[in-house]
């Protein structure tokens, strides 16, 4: 089972800096961090007649924070935001504009009187796909924290695309505890829904006698076939009767998933690519953005009824009645749960094999999650390792197109 994320499941009650800010601006009470933070940079350089600054703010000490830079000198901040940022020709703290925002932090030296400032700073900067590529590049990697990535994720912004295209860019990516900014070098299409019943039996049905194919992997073992584990599907009749055209593919290996990939033209989606098809460009935790919703989801929460916040809960309310009831449902079911590029049902219902190997090549990474995992555990970022001649009744797959290939121009599936 993948590690627990931190997840809210419940808002917090306000911290000291949100209290105070709050009643400082005379903002109802219940903002979002990002807003009562806006307000007050906002506020602070209006009332000092420095509006304009607030443009430069992103570029000044977003791109520091990303470098694990806090601390400026004065000379620094005139150097990066021009003169206007003090008044009076003074170069002391008392007469820069930010001062508000700003402590000391010894001599000639100022930091913001908390990280969370420069932490808005930086997710605005990220908010720019030309920053996010400057940020990629970074030597050691971009300094990121859970909140820069909260901050990104809560920006309002519509739905990116509905044709299911994976642009090329750097996106956010990683667990809380390990964020990270990496980049996809050329666009792919994903496939709308993960391959169902239906797809799979026509590949079945073009198989050799011996259940392989002509687009079978060069590496494939002898003697691994593409016809589905049976033994280990609830339902002997799963890939025969027409009930199931609209339930997803399970119970096949990664051998059978690439070469079906490639008897429909496609290929596995990489790690890289799938996680960032699943989260977009602001980095959310969840397809749909940053709040757990059950309603989205075939999880194990919605199995049992409730919340399963620990593995203890887990073991005790599904492991017994509940896993026997649960499974994979149609890939249409739950078009809420959606990713920015009209991708559908990424997280839960089934893990989805990629073409990521790690340490072992005979093993491979999966992504999503699945119906007996916890909501928390559901996430974009969540990821297993199966075996390739691994079958399971929760490890179902979808495929991709690259766009500069000919014929990439059909409809997804």
């Amino acid at each position: 089972m993948p590690h627990f994320h931190v997840v809210r499941l419940a808002e917090p009650e306000a911290t000291p800096l949100e209290t105070r800010l709050t009643t400082a601006l005379n903002l109802p009470p219940g903002q979002p961090l990002a807003d009562i933070l806006g307000a007050h940079i906002e506020r602070t350089l209006a009332v000092r007649g420095r509006p304009e600054l607030e443009q430069r703010l992103p570029s000044a000490f977003g791109h520091a924070f990303l470098t694990d830079r806090t601390v400026f000198s004065l000379l620094d901040i005139h150097r990066q935001l021009g003169g206007d940022a003090f008044t009076d020709g003074r170069l002391d703290l008392g007469a820069c504009v930010l001062a508000p925002m700003l402590r000391p932090a010894g001599p000639e030296h100022v930091a913001f009187v908390h990280t969370a400032y420069q932490e808005l700073l930086a997710a605005r900067f990220l908010a720019d796909p030309a920053n996010r590529d400057r940020a990629a590049e970074l030597p050691g990697d971009a300094f990121l924290t859970e909140q820069v990535r909260a901050f990104l994720a809560g920006m309002r912004r519509s739905r990116e695309a509905d044709d299911c295209v994976l642009p090329a860019g750097a996106y956010v990516v990683g667990p809380a505890e390990r964020l990270l900014i990496r980049r996809v070098g050329r666009p792919v299409r994903f496939d709308r829904h993960a391959v169902t019943v239906a797809r799979y039996r026509r590949f079945l049905n073009a198989l050799d006698p011996d259940g392989t194919s002509q687009w079978d992997h060069p590496d494939q073992p002898a003697d691994v076939t593409h016809r589905p584990w049976t033994d280990r599907l609830r339902q002997p009749d799963y890939y025969d009767n027409p009930r199931y055209d609209a339930h997803l593919a399970i119970c096949v290996n990664w051998w059978s998933a690439y070469a079906f990939a490639a008897f429909e033209g496609k290929r596995l989606p990489t790690s890289l690519e799938w996680e960032a098809a699943a989260r977009g460009t602001d980095g959310r935790l969840f397809p749909w953005g940053d709040t757990p919703d059950t309603a989205r989801v075939n999880c194990a929460d919605r199995w049992v009824g409730r919340p399963v916040v620990t593995y203890q809960a887990w073991y005790q309310d599904f492991a017994g009645d509940a896993v026997r009831r649960a499974g994979a449902t149609p890939a249409d079911e739950r078009p809420g749960n959606c990713s920015p590029f009209g991708i559908l049902d990424m997280v839960g219902n089934c893990w989805e094999w990629t073409s990521t190997s790690l340490d072992d090549p005979g093993e491979a990474v999966i992504c999503g999650g699945s119906y007996d995992n916890p909501m928390r555990a559901v996430q974009t970022s969540s990821k297993g390792i199966y075996r390739k001649r691994g079958g399971s009744n929760a490890v179902g797959f979808r495929c991709v197109q690259d766009l500069d290939t000919p014929g990439s121009e059909g409809a997804t599936a």
